[in-house]
């Protein structure tokens, strides 16, 4: 997909307060977007530092929201973390439905913003491995469900053409569908996109 990875591990609290920080300082004129995945413990709104201190989501997202040079271009969160302590239970159901998006098309190493006043928040999507107060599931060996299904969506669905949004209602529906522990759980993405993102794979 083009894209430069770095990868951070076992970061503490202040940690990764810091990194996002530095991150967020530089300057990512030549990039067309920003995609940052954090694997944590967590409750409501926060996730946790290897040293088990707590750190706000939004201190995550809003250095890099402000990021002048990353205005107008899609800025991509996936946290894989609890968001509370409940275990979410099912609920039997006799159908089911699921809803396309359909917009204005653009590719992330292609994207070319205007110079323009927008919201500081615009063109954000958080993807949450689960919805508040609940818990979210990994399994012993292959790890965090919710990791592994988008990985697996992304990997399937990219080369399709598929925009991010419809790969993580793919990635809503898999995961929902599974009974873990004889429990359920469900992701949760959360967006201020502006325009449809494909990701491409060529």
């Amino acid at each position: 997909m083009h894209f430069k990875v770095e990868v951070q591990d076992d970061l503490t609290a202040s940690d990764m307060k810091e990194m996002i920080k530095q991150f967020a300082k530089k300057d990512h004129t030549q990039m067309g977007a920003f995609v940052c995945c954090v694997l944590s413990h967590g409750e409501k709104g926060i996730v946790l530092g290897v040293d088990g201190k707590e750190v706000e989501i939004r201190e995550l997202t809003m250095p890099i929201a402000e990021c002048r040079t990353l205005a107008s271009k899609p800025k991509l969160f996936f946290i894989q973390a609890c968001q509370g302590s409940e275990a979410q239970n099912g609920v039997w159901t006799a159908d089911s439905l699921e809803n396309a998006t359909e917009g204005e098309e653009y590719d992330a190493d292609a994207y070319n913003p205007a110079s323009r006043f927008i919201p500081i928040e615009a063109d954000m999507l958080i993807g949450m491995a689960t919805v508040e107060h609940y818990q979210s599931f990994r399994h012993t060996r292959e790890g965090s469900i919710y990791i592994q299904e988008l990985c697996n969506q992304l990997e399937i669905l990219c080369p399709r053409r598929e925009d991010i949004l419809s790969i993580l209602k793919k990635v809503n529906h898999e995961v929902s569908m599974r009974i873990l522990s004889g429990h359920k759980q469900m992701p949760e993405p959360r967006y201020t996109l502006t325009k449809k993102l494909v990701l491409p794979m060529d």
